[in-house]
């Protein structure tokens, strides 16, 4: 029998002033190096504004949590914006029941994330 346990995949944007980074699966511990390194490759840019994006998120765990407020406060030191497209009721309610819709900043999709001003 195989585990049929999906690989977290994710893929960055650039368009100068924005980079996005997109992430599709489950955030456990078992793909949490892979969530890292796509946190990183967005704020390894030189954009003024990552968004992580969240909408494709099944699972959010707790070492995915981490992961945000490690980039949060990695942006911030940088003088840099993050913001967070939550997706799904199952990300969103975890985010919500952990208190970080206080720290990060939350938008329903990309383009709203995209477009909202500072």
């Amino acid at each position: 029998m195989t585990d049929a346990r999906p690989e977290l995949e994710w893929d960055v944007d650039h368009d100068g002033q924005t980079t996005v980074v997109h992430v599709t699966g489950e955030i456990d511990i078992s793909t949490q190096e892979s969530f890292d390194e796509a946190a990183r490759a967005g704020l390894d840019s030189t954009s003024p504004l990552v968004i992580l994006d969240l909408g494709d998120v099944t699972f959010l765990g707790s070492m995915g949590l981490r992961t945000l407020i490690q980039a949060h406060n990695d942006a911030e030191a940088a003088g840099r914006e993050l913001r967070v497209v939550q997706g799904s009721t199952a990300v969103h309610r975890v985010i919500k029941v952990t208190g970080l819709t206080q720290i990060l900043a939350l938008y329903p999709t990309v383009e709203e994330a995209r477009s909202h001003s500072s």
